[in-house]
């Protein structure tokens, strides 16, 4: 998700360029090579294919670029000045999960004959999306790919890369805020960018620091915009995950969705090739700490508590949970939570996290929740209870109603 930043300094990427000098350097020995540089959207692929042109310029190879992101113009694929027939060239397509049949065929083809040049195709995509004549070939055993899969940045390269966008190194607090970014370099900055812009970091003399912890606006627009361009089903799937927190079972997802998991594995997959989502120790969970809020910032403080209600009355499906849930019902039938009648599955799930010692900031990070509707919540809870204190909730929560009138018997903290 979100552009391309075509001048953003290359950081972190080293031992990947390291490895495409060597590959590239193949051809100059006569080798014809495949590679391809795999990631989600914004991790760098773009800006590392362009890195791969210069290194071929540079070992005198000839060139061919063009991008896969739309149809061609009337007459194919961009010409080019051959040369000299028999010099080594370069093939870098951007964006390549668009090439169609006729693209693969005149790219990828050994259209030249064993007796042409030696030749690298070098191709920037996104993995697991689209693309199935490009699949097919990459998948051959005879196709002898190399792939360059991108992650996200190691810390000391991810300051480094907002260093070079503020132009001073970010101080401790600053590098916190950024770190939400998870290392993720388009995110990380537009951050950067949009919290300079908007007077949210002071660059004095030779360090950056932060004045204000505020989304910047044009981050937000841009994870707007780039919602919209996907799928129905692809904005179901990931407003509600989003709503559900920052991690969440695909057991649960699917009961709030309302469908059998079997239907939603394309969906699936869509979003976890946008980089949305990954399997995190056998939950879904979103890639970093910024886009779970940039998500949930987009939407209005009642759709979030109206499907955060949907998910805690959503009917089980059968057979044993994937994942237990904190504060879904459970045998007692519906209109029951573990703490009572009393209280919402909601305000029963904060309930017990005060009990394991949580601060409302650790709450809301927790269930996805901004500090002050964790607040909110808390205060009915504390109504419904009638308990004035942190300290007495704890005392209700462990040992049972504790002789608060209207009460419960047996209050326990959710498992």
């Amino acid at each position: 998700m979100l552009g391309a930043l075509p001048d953003a300094p290359l950081r972190g990427r080293e031992a990947e360029v390291d490895r495409l000098t060597s590959l590239i350097g193949h051809v100059m020995a006569g080798r014809c090579t495949l590679i391809t540089i795999e990631g989600p959207p914004g991790s760098g692929k773009s800006h590392l294919l362009r890195e791969s042109m210069r290194i071929a310029v540079e070992l005198g190879l000839r060139i061919r670029a063009k991008s896969a992101d739309g149809p061609h113009p009337p007459g194919g694929p961009p010409r080019w000045d051959p040369g000299d027939p028999h010099r080594p060239y370069a093939v870098a397509v951007d964006n390549a999960q668009h090439l169609d049949h006729e693209d693969v065929r005149s790219l990828i083809a050994c259209e030249t004959g064993p007796d042409g040049p030696a030749r690298v195709w070098i191709l920037a995509r996104r993995p697991s999306a689209g693309a199935p004549p490009l699949e097919g070939v990459l998948l051959s055993p005879t196709a002898g790919t190399e792939r360059i899969k991108l992650g996200t940045l190691r810390p000391g390269a991810a300051m480094a890369l907002a260093a070079d966008a503020l132009g001073a190194p970010p101080d401790t607090g600053l590098a916190r805020v950024l770190g939400r970014a998870g290392g993720h370099p388009r995110r990380l900055l537009e951050l950067t960018k949009g919290m300079l812009e908007e007077g949210s970091i002071a660059v004095d003399g030779y360090r950056a620091r932060l004045v204000t912890d505020r989304l910047p606006r044009r981050l937000v627009e841009r994870v707007e915009s780039s919602l919209m361009g996907y799928s129905p089903e692809f904005r179901q799937m990931v407003r509600v995950a989003a709503a559900l927190g920052n991690e969440v079972s695909f057991e649960k997802l699917a009961r709030v969705l309302n469908a059998p998991p079997t239907a939603l594995l394309p969906t699936l997959d869509e979003v976890v090739a946008a980089g949305v989502l990954e399997n995190n120790a056998g939950r879904l969970a979103f890639r970093d700490e910024l886009l779970h809020r940039l998500i949930t910032d987009w939407m209005p403080e009642t759709v979030l508590d109206a499907l955060r209600g949907q998910a805690s009355v959503a009917p089980k499906t059968t057979g044993p949970a994937l994942l237990a849930e904190p504060g879904e019902r459970g045998a007692d039938g519906p209109g029951t939570t573990p703490y009572g009648e009393h209280l919402s599955d909601q305000e029963a799930v904060i309930a017990g996290l005060v009990h394991e010692g949580l601060t409302n900031r650790q709450i809301a990070r927790r269930l996805g929740l901004s500090p002050h509707t964790v607040n909110y919540h808390l205060r009915k809870v504390f109504r419904k209870l009638g308990v004035a204190s942190r300290v007495d909730l704890v005392r209700i929560v462990r040992g049972g109603a504790g002789g608060v009138p209207g009460t419960p018997a047996a209050l326990a903290p959710p498992a």
